[in-house]
């Protein structure tokens, strides 16, 4: 029994037991126009504005445009840059662009859910209170950069950038007296983002046979929660708060707590929480602190290639990322005696163990929301992969162009201070930031074989 004309799907019944079906459309169209101007092959202009119009986009807001521009100049090819010598080639860029995050496909509806009516009829009950001025969430992103050759060996790739999002898209709660329940999408937060982007290659001849290639890149990337996009902080866990970066990990932090070498244990009314501005408190009455980001702030890796006659080819892959901070749940698991047992050595052996670690063991640290020795730095280094490639002579290609033979080993080895399986099994961020459950990225050794005609 459908509640209402032009419903067409199993869901939209009110009497349906044990079957859903489901529909979604979203239709995007647009525009997009670009022109290019060069002047001598020195200086590249860009210009380009796209226009689009989305389907989840609220009924009184249309129309979105996104400019962009983007200025490059050739500065060694200028009749005045004399240091040929040293750098073969510069050049200067720097550019500007809009871009847009569009809303969930019907966010911007009002809608209302099906119920069976008393006397078997159908009827709706409201769902959704919608918002017919939603609109996409902005992001506005102007980068500076240049590119450099040095003594034909060194190139440089340098990148600053600057983001501010704007009408991020937030969820609001709505009042009783609407009729409606929970929350509604609206357009209501800025969230601003800089960084750095850097890659540095160098290339040196070894005689007549070798060859080595060494690559560095580096990124780093830092954001801020700057209005309207505030998490009510209630237990352990990520939230967003005004001033902090998006996915923030709060937690009280346990400063100071008192063992007790008879009872073996901590004592329960000496462990005290961190109190900014003031003296520590009872964790009771201890607000939450922000402990670290979910996300890496900086991001990098090192990799050498070395070429050995025509044929042989040695490579190496160091990765790292550091800043970011992960729920160690297995621990908690483990330690805390979440499934009836504590296996830790920590619980048997107290006493070689910091109180404000044990504090954070106690059965009652979980309900008191004090569980910062368990968000544990994640930063690393991993060797990637170290691999070999023999690229097969010619008189051994019959049929072919070209063959070569690789044999790989990766996830070799990682040093990082995170005491969990591996700082990289998270289940993402966004409230999962721990890592239950996550198969670690495991060591391989592969062989491939790769043929051309």
């Amino acid at each position: 029994g459908f509640a209402g004309p032009g419903l067409e799907t199993v869901s939209a019944t009110g009497t349906a037991v044990g079957s859903s079906q489901s529909l979604t459309v979203n239709t995007t169209i647009g525009a997009y126009v670009q022109e290019l101007v060069t002047w001598r092959d020195r200086v590249y202009f860009t210009t380009a504005l796209r226009v689009d119009n989305n389907s989840a986009f609220g009924e009184d807001f249309k129309w979105v445009t996104y400019p962009k521009a983007a200025l490059s100049w050739v500065v060694s090819e200028e009749p005045f840059f004399k240091w040929t010598n040293v750098v073969s080639s510069l050049r200067l860029r720097t550019a500007y662009g809009e871009s847009g995050r569009q809303p969930q496909a019907f966010a911007a509806l009002r809608t209302f859910s099906p119920v069976p009516f008393p006397g078997g009829g159908n009827a709706v009950t409201p769902n959704a209170l919608g918002n017919p001025e939603l609109k996409p969430e902005r992001g506005k992103e102007i980068e500076i950069g240049f590119e450099a050759t040095l003594w034909d060996r060194l190139s440089l790739d340098f990148t600053h950038f600057r983001k501010k999002t704007i009408d991020a898209i937030v969820n609001q709660p709505v009042p009783p007296s609407s009729g409606f329940s929970g929350n509604r999408v609206a357009n209501l937060g800025q969230v601003d983002s800089d960084g750095i982007e850097l890659q540095a290659r160098y290339t040196q001849p070894i005689g007549t046979r070798f060859e080595w290639t060494s690559t560095a890149n580096l990124a780093t990337v830092d954001n801020t929660i700057r209005k309207n996009i505030t998490s009510v902080i209630a237990s352990v866990g990520t939230a967003n708060i005004v001033g902090y970066p998006v996915n923030g990990i709060w937690s009280k932090r346990v400063v100071a707590a008192t063992f007790d070498p008879v009872t073996r244990s901590v004592v329960p009314s000496s462990i005290m929480c961190e109190n900014p501005g003031t003296a520590p408190v009872a964790c009771a009455s201890a607000p939450f602190v922000f402990i670290g980001p979910s996300t890496p702030t900086m991001f990098g890796s090192w990799s050498n290639a070395l070429r050995i006659g025509n044929n042989l080819q040695l490579y190496a892959l160091l990765d790292t990322r550091r800043g970011n901070h992960l729920f160690n749940q297995n621990e908690a698991i483990r330690c805390l005696g979440l499934t009836g047992a504590r296996f830790c050595d920590a619980n048997h052996n107290p006493e070689n163990y910091d109180p404000k670690l044990l504090a954070n063991y106690l059965p009652t640290a979980l309900g008191g929301g004090y569980l910062d020795q368990l968000i544990q730095d994640a930063s690393f280094v991993k060797l990637r992969e170290v691999s070999a490639t023999y690229q097969l002579p010619r008189r051994f290609l019959r049929g072919f162009s070209s063959a070569s033979i690789t044999l790989a080993g990766r996830e070799l080895a990682t040093w990082t201070d995170y005491r969990g399986l591996d700082p990289e099994s998270a289940t993402g961020t966004g409230g999962n930031f721990q890592d239950q459950a996550i198969l670690p990225p495991l060591t391989r050794f592969v062989a491939t074989l790769n043929l051309n005609w």
